[in-house]
């Protein structure tokens, strides 16, 4: 550790010598792994990832040990090694698949290897659900392992759930949660797609008394992490969206093109109002979006969120001061509508407009439509008594955490801009498209793998919901318009 501690001084006055006394270390550690105790394992993975050193064998050989005895392991030592093996990107840690990063730079959270997780993070994940495990950490520690999890990919309630329970009453002085570990704490719960509005709320009014503690890109994570989670309404945390614009446009300079489009599109998600952010701090974020982008360029992902903010900015209403140059906007509007050319329909998708067709009313079913703003809606159905419909099929990646019915707030922001172009748009979620199935052993799962899936048959059938009747689809058809129409009364002052 005195190493990895002193080894960037090192590698300055001769570049070789760090990195060999790395590797004579972690020859000789890796054979004696098993002789190591608790705190010298995590002091060992610690060292090695903090100096960004390489050496698998040796991660290989702490893994090992450490999942044989992690109940001797101390609070501290297990986010030590939960953040170590994280930091390293081992595959003990990560397992068989790179972490999913999220469009534009987003994290959202990625798929586990089918078999599951690697066993050191099963074995970390089982000890932290030892009753007192999780509640020991400190607040710093907690904020550490989630990000160590969320960082991997991991999915599932658990350990979010324990580690988030844990640090409510720890987020508020004298001795809470403060700066980039709030940041760190939201990022990694909404990579997670956890749902707990009452965490995520008491994070919001821990960020808020810490605001002015945050740098360009911590502001830019919690934006992101409460814009996504869609579980931190401006309505109820006025305070929290008010000292975030501000805060935001006193280091306007020192965000890069990642942290302001990320910026940019929270805002966007927040809410369809000047709540968030006047005209002014507007006019500021989109002079200064033109300028990184003269500067330095932003990538495709990026040009894509600048493009959604834009169609925020058009929701305000007058646009004239706010807008962004033309070039760049026309640049954004190209790169969105590329990605959605790229994104392929799901097979349950295609096996809904066909069953669509079918229904008395229904004049016409298109497939893939670009609309005006550049959203693709998954179909098009024309009604003789509803007129145009834009009919969403929302799969179960449209929501956070396992079986819950919170839309993500990229979809809640795809629905508010295609309805505020006018559209009618209609949801049909997977749990109710669940409902129409009589066939007993075709059930959420199922689906799931439809949704996912481009080309594999869904279930017994080839392309039929067994036992639905046209009569049985219609109905769904007017519920949903009815919950459309609710929305767009609601919305309406």
């Amino acid at each position: 550790w005195s190493l990895a501690a002193i080894s960037a001084a090192a590698a300055a006055a001769s570049p070789l010598l760090p990195a060999r006394l790395f590797d004579a270390i972690a020859a000789v550690a890796a054979s004696r792994a098993a002789d190591f105790n608790e705190q010298e394992l995590s002091n060992l993975a610690r060292a090695f990832a903090t100096a960004g050193h390489e050496a698998p064998e040796l991660l290989d050989a702490i893994a090992r040990a450490a999942r044989q005895r992690l109940s001797e392991f101390t609070p501290q030592g297990l986010a030590t090694v939960s953040w170590a093996f994280a930091k390293s990107a081992h595959l003990a840690w990560r397992g068989a698949v790179p972490p999913a990063s999220a469009q534009g730079g987003r994290a959202q959270g990625g798929d586990a290897p089918s078999a599951g997780p690697p066993p050191l993070r099963a074995a970390l994940c089982a000890e932290l659900l030892v009753e007192g495990r999780a509640a020991a950490l400190n607040p710093a520690e907690l904020a550490i392992t989630l990000w160590a999890f969320a960082t991997a990919g991991h999915t599932g309630g658990e350990p979010y759930r324990c580690l988030g329970e844990a640090l409510i009453p720890r987020l508020f002085p004298p001795r809470g949660l403060e700066g980039q570990a709030i940041s760190n704490a939201a990022w990694a719960l909404a990579t997670a797609r956890h749902e707990n509005p009452r965490l995520f709320s008491a994070l919001a009014q821990a960020a808020a008394a810490n605001i002015d503690r945050l740098g360009a890109l911590d502001l830019s994570n919690l934006a992101w992490a409460f814009a996504w989670s869609s579980q931190v309404p401006v309505a109820e945390h006025p305070a929290f969206y008010s000292r975030l614009g501000s805060a935001s446009l006193v280091r306007l300079s020192d965000f890069d093109g990642g942290s302001l489009s990320n910026l940019a599109w929270a805002l966007a998600v927040a809410s369809p109002s000047p709540d968030v952010l006047d005209a002014v701090a507007a006019a500021a974020l989109s002079e200064r979006l033109a300028e990184v982008h003269g500067s330095t360029a932003l990538n495709v992902g990026q040009l894509c969120q600048v493009h959604q903010y834009q169609l925020w900015l058009e929701e305000r209403g007058d646009v004239a001061e706010e807008a962004l140059p033309e070039a760049l906007r026309e640049q954004a509007r190209d790169s969105f509508l590329g990605m959605a050319q790229l994104a392929p329909s799901s097979r349950m998708q295609r096996l809904v407009a066909r069953e669509l067709r079918a229904v008395g009313g229904v004049r016409s079913v298109e497939e893939e439509v670009v609309v005006a703003q550049g959203y693709t809606v998954d179909l098009l159905v024309q009604h003789a008594d509803f007129g145009p419909l834009a009919v969403e099929v929302d799969g179960p990646h449209h929501f956070l955490s396992e079986g819950s019915r919170r839309p993500t707030g990229a979809t809640q922001l795809k629905r508010r801009q295609l309805r505020s172009s006018g559209l009618r748009l209609v949801s049909l979620p997977y749990w109710e498209l669940n409902e129409l199935q009589a066939q007993p052993r075709r059930g959420r799962d199922d689906l799931r793998a439809c949704s996912a899936s481009t080309s594999s048959p869904c279930g017994p059938s080839p392309g039929h919901w067994h036992g639905a009747t046209s009569g049985q689809w219609s109905r769904l058809l007017e519920r949903a318009v009815r919950d459309d129409q609710r929305v767009e009364s609601a919305d309406d002052p």
